[in-house]
Formats: C-alpha cells, sequence, structure tokens
C-alpha cells in the first residue's frame, strides 16, 4: 500500500474520469436494492453485492466479532428559498449555519428575528442591502449585516413572528440538492433525500451513505446482533468543494459542528475495549466524527482542558501514542466532572493518505467526485493502489456515482 504524506499528494492522482452517465440524478425505488461493492481488504478482494446483503455479510465475516455500526442521525432541512432585493433581482439563498443559536435544531424550533451564516446567488449582494419576500401569508424582510471570506451573515425578520423557521421553510423553502444532481428538486427528494433515521435537522446535505438503509435492513442486523450506534454531524457545503491548490497542504478543510451524548461514548468506549470488536462507520462524517473524538480526547489528556474545535491537521501535531478506549474514556470523565449529557464540537479534520486511524475497522460509503477531500479520505482507508481499482472495478460494472448511486464496503 502506498504511503504518503500531504506534500508528497499529487492531486491529479486521485482525478478519473466520470462520465455523466454514471451520476445518479434520482434515487432507485427501493434503497435496498442499490449495489454493494464490497472490497475485503484483508483478502484483497471485490464482490458485486447488493445493500441488502449488508447483514449476512457482517455475519459471515465477523462471525467471530462484536460488531458496531456507526450511523450519522443528522437530518436534511428545507434550507434553499429566494428572496428579492428592493430593486427586484432575485436572490437564491442558502442557509448554512445558525448565528444566533449555537445548535441548528434549536435554531430551527425558535421565531423570529434570526441571524444565519448564508450562502447566496446574486448581484451586488454587499452589506445592508435588504431582502423580502412573500409566501402564502408570510412576510419575511432581511438584511445582509456582513460579509465574510465569500459568504453572507444575514439577519431574518418574518411575520406572523410566532412561526418557527422551521414552519417558516416547510412553505417557501427547498431541499437543497447537490450540484452534480442537474435538475430541479421535486416532491419526493424530500423523503428519498433523507435517512429513515434522520432525526437532528441542521444539515444542507445528507449523510448519502446512510440513504440505502430500510427498516428490513437495519431490523435484520440487529437480528444479526449488530449494535447500531448513532452520532450526529450537521454536513455543510463544505463537502461538495473540490480541492483546487497545488498542494492539499494548503487546502481550507470546511468545518461541521457534531454532537455526541454520554450514553453513545459509554457504548464506543465499550466497544473499543473489546478485542473481538469491530467498529464500522456508515460514511464519511461518521469517520470524521469518530477521528475527531480521539483527537478530543489526546488533546485533553496531553493539555488538561477541552477544546471543542479540532483543526485539520491535529493529526501531525499529536502523539498516537494514546490508546482510543484511554482517549474516549477521558471525555467521558469530562463530561461526568462538568455534569454535561451531551458534546457539541466542531471539527476541521482533514483525512488523507498518511493517516493512522484509530477508531474504525470498516467503512460503509458512496463513491466520490475527483479531487474531492472525501476521495482522499477513502483512499487512506483502502490504500492508494486499491482505490484506484475499486472505482476502475465500480465503472466497469456500471456503479451508479454519488449521493444517489450505489454504495461501497471496505472491511479490513
Amino acid at each position: 500500500m502506498l504511503k504518503q504524506n500531504s506534500n508528497q499528494i499529487n492531486i491529479e492522482d486521485y482525478d478519473y474520469s466520470l462520465p455523466l452517465d454514471n451520476i445518479a440524478q434520482f434515487p432507485l425505488e427501493q434503497r435496498e436494492m442499490s449495489k454493494l461493492l464490497y472490497a475485503n481488504l484483508q483478502t484483497n478482494t471485490i464482490e458485486n453485492r447488493y445493500f441488502y446483503d449488508l447483514p449476512d455479510i457482517l455475519k459471515d465475516d465477523f462471525s467471530n466479532n462484536n460488531v458496531y455500526l456507526v450511523r450519522n442521525s443528522t437530518k436534511v432541512f428545507p434550507a434553499r428559498f429566494f428572496l428579492e432585493k428592493e430593486t427586484g433581482g432575485r436572490v437564491e439563498i442558502l442557509l448554512e449555519a445558525p448565528i444566533t443559536y449555537n445548535l441548528p435544531e434549536l435554531a430551527l424550533a425558535n421565531p423570529s428575528p434570526q441571524v444565519w451564516e448564508c450562502i447566496v446567488r446574486g448581484r451586488n449582494l454587499n452589506e445592508n442591502i435588504r431582502l423580502k419576500g412573500h409566501f402564502q401569508g408570510i412576510e419575511i424582510n432581511a438584511i445582509i449585516q456582513n460579509v465574510v471570506e465569500g459568504k453572507r451573515h444575514i439577519q431574518f425578520e418574518w411575520a406572523p413572528n410566532s412561526l418557527s423557521l422551521t414552519e417558516i421553510l416547510e412553505q417557501l423553502g427547498k431541499v437543497p440538492l447537490p450540484p452534480y444532481i442537474a435538475r430541479e428538486m421535486q416532491e419526493q427528494d424530500k423523503q428519498t433525500y433523507q435517512t429513515i433515521f434522520a432525526e437532528k435537522q441542521g444539515s444542507i446535505a445528507a449523510p448519502t451513505a446512510g440513504l440505502h438503509f430500510t427498516n428490513q435492513v437495519t431490523q435484520k442486523l440487529l437480528e444479526n446482533n449488530v449494535q447500531i450506534l448513532d452520532l450526529t454531524l450537521h454536513v455543510g457545503s463544505g463537502t461538495f468543494v473540490p480541492i483546487k491548490a497545488d498542494s492539499v497542504d494548503e487546502h481550507e478543510m470546511h468545518s461541521e459542528q457534531f454532537q455526541v451524548d454520554i450514553e453513545f461514548l459509554q457504548h464506543l468506549k465499550n466497544a473499543l475495549s473489546n478485542s473481538n470488536r469491530k467498529i464500522i462507520a456508515t460514511g464519511t462524517t461518521s469517520v470524521r466524527t469518530l477521528e475527531s473524538l480521539y483527537w478530543l480526547g489526546v488533546n485533553l489528556i496531553e493539555s488538561g482542558e477541552m477544546n471543542f474545535r479540532i483543526n485539520q491537521w491535529i493529526w501531525k501535531d499529536k502523539s498516537k501514542n494514546i490508546d482510543a478506549n484511554k482517549s474516549i474514556e477521558a471525555i467521558i470523565n469530562y463530561m461526568l466532572d462538568q455534569k454535561m449529557n451531551v458534546l457539541i464540537a466542531n471539527t476541521q479534520i482533514m483525512i488523507i493518505p498518511g493517516y493512522e486511524f484509530m477508531m474504525i475497522d470498516g467503512l460503509i460509503t458512496n463513491f466520490h467526485l475527483p479531487k474531492s477531500t472525501l476521495l482522499l479520505l477513502v483512499s487512506a482507508y483502502v490504500g492508494y493502489d486499491n482505490y484506484k481499482t475499486i472505482y476502475e472495478f465500480a465503472l466497469n460494472n456500471d456503479y451508479r456515482f454519488l449521493s444517489y448511486g450505489d454504495a461501497n464496503l471496505y472491511l479490513k
């Protein structure tokens, strides 16, 4: 397996030709009928399977292990809508992160007024520009407060002001489909671009590896003694940003908020303390959260202080001598001391070839864009040569790519 560090990585090695016909524009009618490319990294074998085979694969290949499946329970909200400038110009707004409140689900449950960080499309959208809109008896007024690194901080007020932001967005908001889905949102996307276990609102993009799960698949996993643990990471627009810098070191990784409760951490600690355990992450968002938790604990042990923000290269600066079980135990002890039931933090971690995974033994994920940070994460896990082989195999076998596409299962 090719080992690299960031200054040796040529991003062109992570480019590949992705025909438009391979980019899924719609989901399958039955989620579990998605293809599942199963790559066993111990035997170096690749199999064509279906997602409904997942419980049997885990049962057959990990029969002597306790399997823990970690999923991301974030929920996509209809964050895209349109307002007008006073001059009549149309402005597209994408709500990305609340400023008035620290949690998206808290902001969405509350009434007017609120300030959000937004991505906007339109002309001459400078500070103090006012926006307005009328929708079925709802009146919205907004003002751009400032511009920060290309994004706008916008204050929104609406009437009736007793309505929550969720109630407002139910009337005027649209699900913000990824840019490579070249069509307008349809009514069915409200259900299909959402995992069946979505719980906490706050994402503008779905954790797409979770889209393949059905109640039947979940039930069979439980019958096969797979333990399911849910965390939350709210997915932002940065997940779609390709690496454009000449050097990977120069890429500014996006930051995303995650939260886990103490019960999750206690289950995770129990898993880590079991030598016969296998922890499988559903999606790159789950991977980033789990690995961030490890470094959060390491930093706590080394510094004696809790840092609620993980920078993108923390793993280059810290020792890996601390056991993952000890790292999670340190977080649990801190939360007990502080009488915290939920840990809320932000991670900017950038996982690239050369990274040593501390928390996971397997990964379920979709196929990712060329030159993306998510593709680098996959390559870091499976190895560069394996990534090339897997993606060539998928393209030669008519797999469907990206958000509404097929899945991969990588096991070590």
